[in-house]
């Protein structure tokens, strides 16, 4: 069943999605990811992990893709990024648990410049923001993050603008189990 995400309009905490110097954004391979998870993994408070997503670095390192994990058993696992990424985290505190369903999107109030809409660049910001407290390391290049929101926008099917809020909780929430792929091609 639908759980009522409560989104509330926070301009006050826009900080988050300023801009990231050009000198901070290098680094290699999907470490980044990886350095997404440990960070997580350091801010996650609950133990049934319903706090997931009050954390940018559990919300954003979501956005990597599957494959930042390893191939498994020699081929990509399905495009699931939220729930592979939920997974990782979870599995390094406790191996075989399931992870959470949680649907507190709030953390988006920082990404959000408006309140209403996540653009491109709200997305690019907030990801290398969520990075700077793991020190990094950052995507070789900004096209690496630009894909990323390829991929939440075409689930979206907002293919050009910014996607509504709900919407874009909505990726987070139910992307791993509703497919929908194609829409902005």
């Amino acid at each position: 069943m639908l759980a009522v995400v409560p989104l509330v309009l926070s301009l006050a905490l826009s900080a988050a999605a300023a801009a990231v110097p050009v000198e901070k954004r290098q680094g290699s391979s999907f470490a980044w990811c990886s350095a997404l998870r440990v960070t997580c993994e350091s801010q996650i408070q609950n133990k049934d992990y319903e706090d997931f997503f009050a954390h940018n670095a559990c919300l954003l390192g979501s956005a990597c893709p599957p494959d930042f994990l390893g191939p498994a058993n020699g081929t990509l696992p399905e495009r699931r990024n939220v729930q592979l990424f939920l997974r990782a985290v979870v599995g390094d505190k406790e191996p075989g648990r399931e992870p959470p369903h949680a649907e507190d999107l709030r953390i988006l109030q920082q990404i959000s410049t408006d309140g209403k809409t996540v653009t491109e660049q709200n997305f690019i910001d907030g990801f290398y923001h969520a990075l700077d407290a793991s020190n990094g390391p950052y995507p070789d290049n900004v096209n690496i993050v630009k894909d990323y929101w390829t991929y939440i926008a075409d689930w979206t099917a907002v293919c050009s603008g910014g996607i509504p809020f709900t919407n874009f909780a909505d990726y987070f929430v139910y992307s791993s189990y509703v497919k929908s792929e194609g829409n902005c091609q």
